[in-house]
Parts: structure tokens; C-alpha cells; sequence
């Protein structure tokens, strides 16, 4: 967009890298998309945010922020073959199932249209966090941190912002379950140094999205439940370990991942995901007040696989706008 505004004035904008066009014949033209370039992603103001009142604009009062680190998903971050199964609702169809080539999870067209391009440098998340606002106290607002796989580099963020004498309140991390299990020790490294730095970390969203293994596989989760419940006992004994410095209850402000109803419900996985629910005590501190349904984007690998159900048997799910209406009795195409 930068690069575009500054060639409004000449003859050469329709060179701008990223641009997507109609030209003079009427054929769609679309340019090379443009690196990311950290020089436009380490400073943020938060002084320039405004409300409309009935007395005109009113400065937004920012309490918390975001801080990019992760440009798109690492899950995301290849093709991956992967077959879903037909949705139970086509009586008849059992069996059978869609292949395709996925980026990430299939329900997500984030992976899709973004994939993974990297990392932003140390410096430059530490220019962002310098940015945000402060709190009465002195300390940064809470921010979330955007990366998905948080846990290793955790600990040098916090030692970088200790030593340039900036003072954080609260951190909020986003990601998979395998990725915490695998990067725990990180994260119980990162506690130590939010303990004598008095900062809170907040695990606000873990994707968990399902306990049934045959929805995670369609799903495209790369997760398993045993994962799924492996995690949670990792968390509720770092919770003991370290009860001022860790949140991720739903009652301390978190809202983890569960997809339900998805079109692959059964009565026998939901009497197996309400079993583990009250197996290993889910409803008291990991699941949401209210799952989310499952919703296909168009753009999510979802999308490909509902059409080439259409195409196969001849059928159409409503639109509703840009969601696929899965729920309801597909029409017949004749």
C-alpha cells in the first residue's frame, strides 16, 4: 500500500509490487507480491486512535496491544497431503473421503492465503513492545504476543526488555498443544524470569479444538488426544508450581480452542469426547462457556473439500456469504 501511495502521482504505479489490477483490456493483472520489510513493523503509535462522540472525536483509551513477531502460522508452513473424510450427515457415503494438498489446518484460511513467511528479528519486537502504552504504574499494557510457537524464544524476549529497564504487566500467548509440550522447559525458563520481574503470562488461546481423534485428522490439527490431554496436566502443574505468574483458565480471562458441532459428529464420538470432558475435569478450567461451531470459509481447505463433494454428488450447500452452510440439507443440482 506504501508503495502504491507513493506512485499515485507518477506513471509507474502499476509496477507496484503486490498490486492486483484491471488492465486497459479489461484482463486481470497481478504483480509479484512484495517482501515484508521490518522497516515498516518496528514502531506503532497508539496516540492516534480515535473515537467518534456526539461532541466530535475522543481519544481511544488502549489497555491492551498486540506485538508481532510471527508472520503467519508455522504449521502452515508446507503442503501437506491429507484425506477428510465425507460428512455423516450423507447417509450412504460412509467410507469414503476427499484427498487434498493442505496448508496448516483445514478449517483455516489464514493458512491458506498467508502460509508462514518467518520471523521478525529480536530488535524489532523489542521496538514494538518499547511502543505500546503504559499503565498508571509504569508498567506496559498487556499485549499479546503474535507468534504460534512462542516458547522458545520466550525467555531472551523477556531478559532483552529487562535489560533496556522496560517494565512488562502481562503477556498473552496463542498456541498448539504439540508446540507446548515440546517447548515447556522454555516456558518454565521464561517463568523464573517473569517471577523476579513481577510479569503475568496469560496461555489465552491453546487450539485444542476436539477430543475425538477421527475430528482432529479432519481438522488437519496434526494433533492427537493424548497430546490434547498431555498438555493440559504439563499446565496445571506449572499452575502449581507457579500460581502468580501463569494463567490459562477459562476463569482467568483465557478461551482455548473447541470446534463442536463438526460435520463428522457421531453419537458415539460426542459419548466419547463428554467422557474425557468429565474424565479429566475439562469443564472446570479448559473449555469455553460455548464451543464453537465449525465454520468453512471459502478459502479454507474446507471450502475445497465441501465443493468437490458438491461436484461428486451432485449437491449444494447454502451460502451464507462467505461461510458454506454445512449444517443443512444440501440441495439436490439437477
Amino acid at each position: 500500500m506504501v508503495g502504491l501511495l507513493n506512485r499515485l502521482d507518477g506513471n509507474d504505479w502499476s509496477q507496484t509490487l503486490g498490486l492486483l489490477f484491471s488492465g486497459r483490456d479489461g484482463h486481470l493483472i497481478r504483480n509479484p507480491a512484495n517482501d515484508w520489510n521490518e522497516d515498516y513493523l518496528g514502531k506503532v503509535r497508539w496516540d492516534n486512535i480515535y473515537l467518534t462522540t456526539e461532541d466530535g472525536i475522543a481519544p481511544l483509551n488502549v489497555e491492551t496491544g498486540q506485538v508481532l513477531q510471527h508472520i503467519g502460522c508455522p504449521h502452515a508452513v508446507r503442503t501437506t497431503p491429507t484425506e477428510i473424510d465425507y460428512p455423516v450427515s450423507l447417509t450412504g457415503r460412509q467410507g469414503r473421503s476427499i484427498k487434498l494438498f493442505l496448508k496448516g489446518c483445514s478449517f483455516c484460511d489464514v493458512a491458506a492465503d498467508k502460509g508462514f513467511h518467518g520471523k521478525l528479528t529480536q530488535e524489532v519486537v523489542v521496538s514494538q513492545i518499547r511502543c505500546l502504552p503504559e499503565t498508571p504504574n509504569g508498567r506496559k499494557i498487556p499485549f499479546e504476543l503474535i507468534n504460534e510457537n512462542p516458547l522458545p524464544i520466550l525467555p531472551d524476549l523477556l531478559r532483552a526488555v529487562s535489560q533496556l529497564g522496560i517494565d512488562l504487566s502481562q503477556i498473552n500467548l496463542t498456541l498448539r498443544a504439540d508446540w507446548f509440550i515440546s517447548g515447556v522447559q522454555h516456558l518454565e525458563e521464561a517463568l523464573v524470569v517473569a517471577r523476579e520481574r513481577g510479569v503475568y503470562m496469560l496461555l489465552s488461546s491453546i487450539g485444542f479444538e476436539s477430543f475425538d481423534d477421527t475430528i482432529l485428522h479432519n481438522l488437519n490439527k496434526g494433533l492427537s488426544v493424548e497430546k490434547n490431554i498431555k498438555a493440559i496436566r504439563l499446565i496445571r502443574q506449572l499452575k502449581e508450581e507457579y500460581p502468580h505468574q501463569l494463567g490459562y483458565s477459562t476463569r482467568e480471562g483465557a478461551n482455548h480452542g473447541f470446534i463442536h458441532p463438526t460435520p463428522w459428529d457421531t453419537k458415539e464420538s460426542a459419548a466419547a469426547i463428554q467422557k474425557k470432558i468429565y474424565l479429566y475435569g475439562l469443564q472446570n478450567d479448559i473449555l469455553p462457556p460455548h464451543s464453537t461451531p465449525l465454520i468453512i470459509h471459502h478459502a479454507s481447505g474446507l471450502g475445497d473439500w465441501i465443493r468437490e463433494i458438491e461436484r461428486r454428488e451432485g449437491i449444494w450447500f447454502k451460502r451464507c456469504g462467505s461461510i458454506i452452510g454445512w449444517w443443512d440439507e444440501p440441495q439436490q443440482v439437477h
